[in-house]
């Protein structure tokens, strides 16, 4: 997932449009690349050449794994790194998503870094830091949505005021997160069940250390 994700953003807009395009129509190889073209209106340099063409097929298999949503938040994780944010958000208030509010929490991803695997702003303490590093080395992690922050309870503050949030999904499936004081997401993440027993291990250790 991390490699497609890396190429795609590497194509900037028109790699989104590619994913969205080939999410809404169900177009892959060069079928895709044409109707992404005809979407941006620009020449077949922008999405051209053989590797691109290799690079549907791996698109295809991330849509098949993971949401259409979960994989443009993956992908603004990555571009908010190395591009400006105001031109981001420009360009997400561009696209044609089916959902609206969709276009809400990508800028979200963008200017908050929600829904990204670990998000330290330069003003993150070095507890919560430490925090997102055990949390990090839990066997299985895996990061969680920005939406499902909201549904998680409260069940520690560190000593530097982050809160350590909890929730289990209808599937039993275990999520943490840490929230900053203003009760902005600062790091999320979920484990399988057979990993939710180093899960607890490192809610203990966080418990013992940092609060």
């Amino acid at each position: 997932m991390d490699e497609v994700v890396k190429k795609v953003a590497a194509l900037g807009l028109p790699g989104v449009i590619l994913v969205i395009t080939m999410a809404a129509t169900g177009l892959t190889g060069a079928a895709a690349i044409t109707a992404a073209l005809a979407f941006l209106g620009g020449p077949a340099g922008m999405l051209g050449g053989i590797a691109v063409l290799g690079l549907t097929g791996l698109i295809t298999d991330a849509l098949a794994k993971v949401s259409l949503e979960d994989f443009l938040t993956a992908i603004y994780c990555q571009r908010r790194q190395n591009e400006p944010h105001g031109k981001l958000l420009e360009e997400i208030e561009s696209l044609s998503l089916f959902d609206g509010d969709m276009k809400d929490r990508l800028k979200t991803t963008v200017t908050d870094g929600c829904g990204c695997a670990t998000v330290v702003h330069s003003n993150t303490t070095d507890d919560a830091t430490e925090a997102i590093a055990i949390l990090e080395n839990v066997p299985g992690m895996t990061r969680a949505h920005h939406r499902d922050f909201k549904s998680s309870h409260p069940m520690m503050r560190l000593r530097d005021g982050t809160v350590v949030r909890t929730w289990k999904n209808l599937l039993g499936v275990d999520h943490v997160f840490l929230g900053d004081r203003n009760d902005r997401m600062i790091y999320g993440g979920f484990v399988g069940w057979i990993h939710s027993e180093g899960l607890n291990q490192a809610l203990t250790r966080i418990r013992r250390d940092l609060t």
